[in-house]
C-alpha cells in the first residue's frame, strides 16, 4: 500500500478462496406467509441439490490516515483440515470451500506490504466462519488489535458456544479469551438508519445495523477519497445480501435467522442508495471487484 494511498480513505477487495453454496441458501423470496418460516427456508436448502458458481469470500482492506482497517477476516486456510469444523457444525451441509494456504488473510496482507500489527482495527459483520475465520491468525500475530462486533451479535453468540456452532460460527477457533469491542451506536443518523456507530474518530468509517442474516449483523459505510480529489461513498454489505441482483429483487438469503428483518435491511440499503450516490459492495458477489474498481453507483431498479 503506497504512501499516497495511506493518506486517503480507499478500499481494496480481497478474497480468501471461494465458496459454493446451496442455491436456495443464496436467496429466497419473502412474498408469502410461509416464506417467513425459518424452518421451511432451511428445509429448502437441505433438500435442494443445486449449487452456485464459486463465490468470493470477501474481505475489505480500508486504507485510513490513522492506519488500515479490515472489514471481516475471511475463511481460514485450515477449513478443509480434518477436525477443523466441530461435529455439530452444519457448515459443510450447505457450503463447499476452496482455499489454499496462500489465500489466508495474513498472507494476503503481507503481499500488500501490510503486517497485522499495522492494523488500526478489525470490524466483523458477524462471526460466521467465512467472515471470522482469519481472526485467530491475525490476533496471534498482533494480540492488541481491537475487534469490533455489535452488542446484539455478541449477546446472541458470544457466551453460547453450542448456539454459535449450530449457527455456523467456529468458536473453538476464536482467539483464546476473545472479548471484542462492542460497537457504540450512539452516533447520528446515516441515511435511513437512525443511529450509527463510528469506527474512526473522523466519521469516515461507520457501522450501521443490517440484521436478519444473523442477530446483530452490521454493514459499513465508508466515505472514501479518490485519486482525482473527488469522493465516493461505499456501503460494504457483509452478508446483508449476496448480490446486487438479489438486493434489487429484495430476496434475502435462504438460511437467515429472521427473514422479515433481513428484508427490512435490504430496503434500508436501497433507500440509502436512493438518497445518496453510493457504491454498494456485497462480500460474496463475483462482480464486486469490478463494481469497486469502476466505482459503479447502485441505482435500485425496483
Amino acid at each position: 500500500m503506497g504512501a499516497d494511498a495511506q493518506k486517503r480513505v480507499s478500499l481494496t477487495f480481497l478474497s480468501t478462496g471461494s465458496v459454493r453454496i446451496k442455491l436456495p441458501m443464496k436467496s429466497q423470496p419473502v412474498t408469502s406467509y410461509l416464506d417467513q418460516f425459518v424452518t421451511l427456508r432451511r428445509f429448502r436448502c437441505i433438500a435442494n441439490r443445486q449449487w452456485t458458481e464459486p463465490l468470493p469470500i470477501g474481505v475489505f482492506l480500508i486504507a485510513h490516515p490513522d492506519g488500515p482497517i479490515l472489514f471481516d477476516t475471511g475463511e481460514s486456510p485450515c477449513f478443509n483440515d480434518p477436525g477443523y469444523l466441530p461435529y455439530l457444525s452444519p457448515t459443510k451441509m450447505f457450503s463447499s470451500v476452496d482455499i489454499k494456504p496462500e489465500d489466508g488473510i495474513v498472507q494476503q496482507l503481507q503481499r500488500l506490504g501490510v503486517e497485522p500489527r499495522d492494523l488500526q482495527a478489525i470490524v466483523l459483520s458477524h462471526l460466521h466462519g467465512d467472515h471470522a475465520g482469519g481472526l485467530n491468525a491475525l490476533k496471534t500475530a498482533a494480540p492488541d488489535i481491537p475487534v469490533f462486533v455489535s452488542k446484539e451479535h455478541w449477546a446472541a453468540f458470544g457466551n453460547s458456544p453450542v448456539t454459535a456452532t449450530l449457527a455456523g460460527c467456529v468458536p473453538q477457533h476464536w482467539p483464546e479469551g476473545f472479548q471484542p469491542t462492542l460497537v457504540d451506536f450512539s452516533a447520528g443518523a446515516v441515511g435511513p438508519w437512525e443511529t450509527s456507530g463510528r469506527i474512526t474518530a473522523d466519521g469516515k468509517i461507520v457501522a450501521v445495523h443490517t440484521p436478519g442474516h444473523v442477530p446483530g449483523h452490521i454493514s459499513l459505510v465508508v466515505y472514501g477519497d479518490n485519486e482525482d480529489g473527488t469522493t465516493s461513498t461505499y456501503c460494504l454489505l457483509g452478508d446483508a445480501s449476496y448480490g446486487i441482483d438479489l438486493l434489487d429483487k429484495e430476496e434475502p438469503d435462504g438460511i437467515n435467522d429472521d427473514p422479515m428483518s433481513a428484508l427490512d435491511s435490504l430496503r434500508k440499503i436501497k433507500a440509502f442508495a436512493k438518497q445518496s450516490d453510493v457504491v454498494v459492495l456485497p462480500s460474496h458477489d463475483p462482480d464486486t471487484p469490478r463494481l469497486l474498481k469502476e466505482r459503479v453507483l447502485y441505482k435500485p431498479q425496483f
